[in-house]
């Protein structure tokens, strides 16, 4: 299924728009998801998001692309199944980095 790109005004409502597509599929936030490290760019070794614990996959994560510039990704499921979509909103990236400094792991 191809990536469905979301432009937001705001970090806020993109990450509100990110949530809320994730809860229309049945994903449940509360204490049994894992945390995601990035691996890549300006994120690599800082917390960027958060995945299932069991259960069908999901996962939503902060990221920065030069094509979609600063977004959230945001996944569901897996293999021919599995429906992707960014949630993006104004910012490059100096503010990956500012908000990547500020994002430790836990």
């Amino acid at each position: 299924m191809p990536e469905v790109v979301h432009q937001c005004a705001t970090i806020e409502q993109a990450r509100n728009e990110a949530v809320a597509w994730l809860e229309q599929k049945g994903v449940q936030f509360g204490p049994h998801r894992k945390i995601e490290i990035g691996r890549l760019g300006l994120l690599t070794g800082h917390e960027v998001g958060v995945s299932s614990g069991g259960g069908t996959p999901w996962r939503l994560r902060l990221d920065y692309d030069p094509m979609k510039g600063a977004h959230f990704n945001v996944e569901y499921d897996k293999g021919p199944g599995r429906e992707k979509a960014a949630f993006c909103f104004p910012g490059g990236e100096k503010l990956i980095e500012k908000l990547a400094s500020s994002r430790v792991p836990r």
